[in-house]
C-alpha cells in the first residue's frame, strides 16, 4: 500500500504525514538522567546499598515513568499513525484500520488556536477541525502531532479550498 502511496504522490499529489513520536524519547530521557543523578547523589551522600537505594520511592516513581514512557512508544510505533492528503480525499491510516473520507463527506475544514485548559502555559494549540456528514462531532487534529507540520497544513488548505469550491458549483 505505501508503493501505491508513493506512486501517487509523485503524480496525484498525495501526501502521507506521519505522527511524530520524538517526545516519548524526550521524556524517557529526562527521566532516565534525573534516575541517575538520584542514584549518583544519593550513593555519594548517603553510602547505602543498591538495594536500599532501588527501594527508595522515588526511585521506584521515576522507574515507573520510564517503563510507562517506554510502553506508551512501543504501543503508538506498533500502531503507526499517518494521515495521507490528496486531491479530493483524506485518509486516516493506522495499522489495523483505515478511514477514506471523499470531498463530499466533507463538510469543512478549519484551523483554529485553542486554549490549554486548566493549565499554567499561557499559550494556544493549533487545531485542525473537520466536520464530517452524518458526524455529530467535529474530527481534531493536533497539527503538531504529525512531522511537517507547516505542510501539513498547506495540504489541508489546499483541500479546504476544494471543500468550499464544491458548494458554489
Amino acid at each position: 500500500m505505501e508503493s501505491e502511496i508513493r506512486e501517487l504522490d509523485k503524480d496525484d499529489g498525495v501526501k502521507l504525514f506521519t505522527q511524530r513520536l520524538d517526545f516519548y524519547w524526550q521524556f524517557i530521557s529526562v527521566y532516565a538522567i534525573a534516575l541517575f543523578i538520584y542514584f549518583f547523589l544519593k550513593g555519594l551522600f548517603f553510602d547505602t546499598t543498591f538495594t536500599k537505594i532501588v527501594r527508595d520511592p522515588v526511585v521506584i516513581l521515576l522507574a515507573l515513568f520510564i517503563i510507562g514512557s517506554g510502553l506508551a512508544l512501543l504501543y503508538n510505533i506498533f500502531r503507526k499513525r499517518s494521515i495521507i492528503v490528496g486531491r479530493d480525499f483524506l485518509i486516516f491510516r493506522n495499522r489495523f484500520s483505515e478511514k477514506l473520507f471523499h470531498i463530499n463527506d466533507i463538510i469543512s475544514i478549519s484551523i483554529v488556536k485553542e486554549r490549554i485548559p486548566r493549565s499554567r502555559r499561557k499559550g494556544v494549540i493549533r487545531i485542525i477541525r473537520i466536520k464530517i456528514k452524518n458526524r455529530k462531532r467535529f474530527i481534531r487534529i493536533r497539527m503538531s502531532s504529525f512531522w511537517n507540520s507547516k505542510e501539513f497544513v498547506t495540504a489541508l488548505l489546499e483541500l479546504r479550498k476544494g471543500v468550499e469550491g464544491k458548494f458554489y458549483l
